[in-house]
């Protein structure tokens, strides 16, 4: 006689099977409306990150021709007024930095706008304008000229608006 193997068999009644079937349609409509959620979300993330990115660098536009506007009101000779125009010009720069500070603590490397190397270049042309305007005795035209081709410089690097 052979042996005959029985194999197991699961009974499932209709009902169980139509109530597998709709929790297991109900489990993937929820994971793909949770898809689609997070979907939206990291879509809004990205504009607003593009969106502060763009305001930082028009800011800074505006900005530097601020700065340069400063500038060339100051004349070639030292005037009772070049002191003061040129804290102006220090305040812009300054503020800049500070923009380009929040771009890279909001975003990242990413988020920079300009290099560091940019502003250690202006700060330190105003250290020397200021040593010129102390001394009182050279003219400010090279030193004015560096100035200025250092912000045009920064300026062309941004987007324009």
């Amino acid at each position: 006689m052979m042996y005959k193997s029985k194999r197991p068999s699961f009974q499932f009644s209709s009902d169980s099977l139509k109530t597998q079937r709709k929790v297991l349609l109900a489990v993937c409509a929820v994971l793909l409306a949770a898809a689609i959620v997070l979907g939206v979300f990291a879509l809004r993330g990205l504009s607003y990150r593009n969106q502060i990115k763009e305001q930082f660098s028009q800011r800074m536009y505006s900005a530097s021709n601020s700065a340069i506007a400063e500038v060339n009101s100051l004349g070639s000779i030292i005037t009772s007024n070049a002191p003061a125009r040129l804290a102006r010009v220090r305040q812009y720069i300054y503020y800049m930095d500070q923009l380009n500070a929040m771009s890279v603590s909001l975003a990242g490397e990413s988020g920079r706008l300009v290099d560091d190397a940019a502003f250690t270049a202006l700060y330190s042309d105003l250290e020397s304008f200021e040593e010129v305007l102390r001394q009182s005795t050279t003219s400010t035209i090279d030193i004015r000229t560096t100035l200025l081709t250092h912000l045009n410089a920064l300026q062309t690097y941004l987007d324009k608006p």
